[in-house]
């Protein structure tokens, strides 16, 4: 069922799409990593906010309640 959407990840629609072909369920969550409300790009912090654990433990929990 197409509900419509504000954004799309597009290596996630790839992911969807494998997967709506494979008949798999997909349960994925986004986080967001850029500011794009700023006048200015700053690249200090970006890989930690992008590649820490925390997203690893939340996918975990996610896993363990479903």
């Amino acid at each position: 069922m197409l509900l419509g959407c504000i954004a799309v990840d597009m290596e996630l629609a790839g992911v969807q799409s494998v997967c709506d072909f494979y008949g798999f369920d997909l349960y994925d969550f986004l986080v967001t990593g850029d500011v794009l409300s700023e006048d200015k790009y700053e690249m200090e912090g970006f890989n930690d906010a992008n590649h820490n654990m925390d997203k690893f433990y939340i996918a975990l929990e996610i896993a363990k309640r479903i």
